[in-house]
């Protein structure tokens, strides 16, 4: 900020605050007659120091900054996370093609939040806007861009899919699973119906099947082990966490599946998996959902089994039982109430 002051000479002393290659400097100059000429002394040396960095940049598409500025502070990043910022520079791409950085402002941006978020979810529009938001605000420290034009955005977007419509009640999960294993007996190890047999009696993540080879199968102690995942351009990587590296423990069922396969169990990709579930669901006539909505399908039909949750907290990889919790609240509840009435009964009577 800068500072102007009389001196006991009867002059004034100004200093000015500006940023060079990235530091705070502080130049100054005392001896001005009036105030009047301090000021203009402080707006000149700080319009200098802002107009070369604002010339370099006063052509730059906010498409082409964001680009640059995820090359340069979003380095070693997993390739699934690179994925989540490349889809919000083709959404840049796609909404704001024409539009530069030094012109981008607050109701330009919150013009956008409104209009992606009439098709998408308010989960999408967030990822979206956090991206953003990051990239102008750094643009603003940097001294690119004289005003945050992220002040105040309000979030967009449809509330997306109900927590009931995220699972498939165990009705229709049976009816899958029978599909399914009647697939697999007319091609047996073919890839996307095994990925889904696999999902329906394991909840795995698309990712942990899609790595999983015949050497984490343990037949004798029926289980798999999962300390590996593929990302969507099939690189080998590690777990999503450290409590992602679990052992399973499998149903025969599924062992039998599994035998005489070496190598990769599951050799397919996202979309491949994710068509045939499709067909399967149309057949079927059941809930349209997606290829992860049978892990949450799988914790759901082990919930309401009775199944203590500190297990399928495990079993399912989640870093704690919070986040089992949060996921599965809807079904919690209902047995809560079950409970609540379990508990009554048993006051009314042992107290009769």
């Amino acid at each position: 900020m800068a500072n102007i002051v009389k001196t006991n000479a009867g002059t004034w002393r100004a200093r000015a605050s500006i940023t060079v290659n990235g530091k705070r400097k502080q130049p100054s100059k005392q001896g001005f007659k009036t105030k009047r000429e301090a000021q203009l002394w402080v707006s000149r040396i700080e319009s200098e120091a802002v107009e070369p960095t604002q010339k370099k940049y006063e052509e730059m598409l906010l498409s082409e900054y964001f680009e640059k500025w995820v090359s340069v502070y979003k380095e070693n990043l997993e390739l699934s996370t690179v994925y989540q910022y490349q889809n919000t520079l083709d959404n840049i791409n796609k909404y704001l093609p024409q539009t530069r950085l030094l012109d981008f402002t607050r109701s330009d941006f919150q013009n956008f939040i409104n209009e992606f978020g009439e098709t998408h979810s308010k989960e999408t529009v967030a990822k979206r806007k956090n991206h953003i938001s990051q990239c102008l605000k750094d643009a603003y420290s940097d001294g690119i861009i004289d005003k945050d034009p992220t002040v105040r955005i309000q979030l967009t977007g449809s509330n997306g899919k109900s927590s009931s419509d995220k699972f498939l009640e165990g009705d229709e999960l049976a009816k899958l699973d029978h599909y399914t294993k009647k697939k697999l007996e007319q091609y047996p190890h073919a890839s996307s119906y095994l990925a889904i047999y696999i999902a329906i009696h394991t909840g795995m993540r698309v990712g942990e099947i899609m790595a999983l080879t015949a050497d984490d199968i343990d037949f004798k102690n029926k289980t798999i082990s999962v300390n590996k995942a593929l990302d969507q351009f099939h690189n080998v990587k590690s777990t999503k966490t450290e409590s992602s590296n679990r052992i399973i423990t499998v149903d025969d069922s599924l062992l039998d599946e599994l035998k005489g396969i070496t190598g990769s169990v599951a050799n397919v990709s996202n979309y491949g998996i994710s068509k045939t579930l499709k067909k399967a669901i149309k057949f079927l006539g059941i809930k349209d959902i997606s290829f992860h909505a049978l892990r949450h399908s799988h914790g759901s039909l082990l919930l309401s089994k009775g199944v203590d949750i500190k297990y399928v907290s495990k079993r399912l990889g989640h870093k704690n039982i919070s986040t089992t919790i949060d996921i599965y609240t809807h079904l919690l509840d209902s047995q809560r109430k079950a409970e609540d009435e379990k508990a009554l009964n048993i006051m009314s009577s042992f107290f009769d």
